[in-house]
């Protein structure tokens, strides 16, 4: 089924080297969805190369739960004449076509959840959280978060602030490449997750991971090694 919606509102994360943009758009009437999906986004201005006729499709991971009463997303833009190049170029009030919504990355139940993070991987995962904690979810919530700097530490003041609202939810974040005026330590998040102390069985975790491929590949062979359950890994690749 297809949609029409506005954009409401754009939040612009950037430095010389990223571009990011948070955008919230009317949600339909009658779309609907869960936690951990996606949409496909297309604008009436921008067309496939190859037929001129028919609109360019691409896929979002939602970044805002059902509960709330907009649709959000997280995109990185790239330097390129993609879509998501595209939508830098719009504006509040402009209109863009939904269809949706898709995908089976979908919560389970849990004894202790884990989530993996990479960039803007945390579209879905924060989509998640939202929907746990407004749930009033109890059971121990882990966030492992890795970007490169502090441009790319999207909903930072969120998640802090979740940290602190949720005795339950424990924000860990590390960037690979941070600027020099910031006093954390660099690394990934297997330094993280090897640092944790859970509160069940490393068989008993659950990880819900999203980002690069290649990463995403690397950590689930990290976890399988310090003994987390393969069966209880679930991931969305970009």
């Amino acid at each position: 089924m297809e949609f029409k919606s506005k954009i409401l509102e754009i939040k612009k994360c950037e430095d010389e080297n990223n571009c990011f943009r948070i955008i919230k758009f009317e949600k339909p009437k009658d779309f609907s969805y869960q936690s951990g999906q996606f949409l496909m986004l297309a604008c009436d201005d921008f067309k496939l190369r190859g037929n001129p006729e028919q609109l360019k499709w691409s896929s979002f991971s939602i970044a805002s739960a059902p509960f709330q009463k907009y649709l959000e997303l997280c995109i990185r833009i790239f330097g390129s004449d993609g879509l998501t190049n595209h939508l830098n170029s719009k504006k509040t009030g402009d209109t863009v076509n939904f269809k949706g919504a898709f995908g089976n990355f979908l919560l389970k139940d849990f004894k202790e959840i884990s989530f993996v993070a990479l960039g803007t991987g945390i579209a879905p995962l924060i989509s998640m959280i939202r929907t746990l904690l407004n749930n009033g979810e109890k059971k121990p919530i882990n966030l492992f978060y890795g970007f490169r700097n502090r441009c790319c530490f999207l909903y930072h003041e969120e998640l802090e602030q979740m940290q602190k609202e949720h005795p339950n939810f424990k924000l860990n974040f590390v960037p690979s490449n941070p600027e020099s005026d910031w006093d954390v330590p660099k690394g990934f998040v297997q330094d993280l997750i090897e640092k944790t102390d859970f509160s069940v069985p490393k068989n008993e975790v659950d990880f819900y991971m999203c980002g690069i491929p290649k990463a995403l590949d690397a950590i689930k062979e990290f976890l399988i090694e310090k003994g987390f359950n393969s069966e209880k890994i679930f991931y969305e690749k970009w």
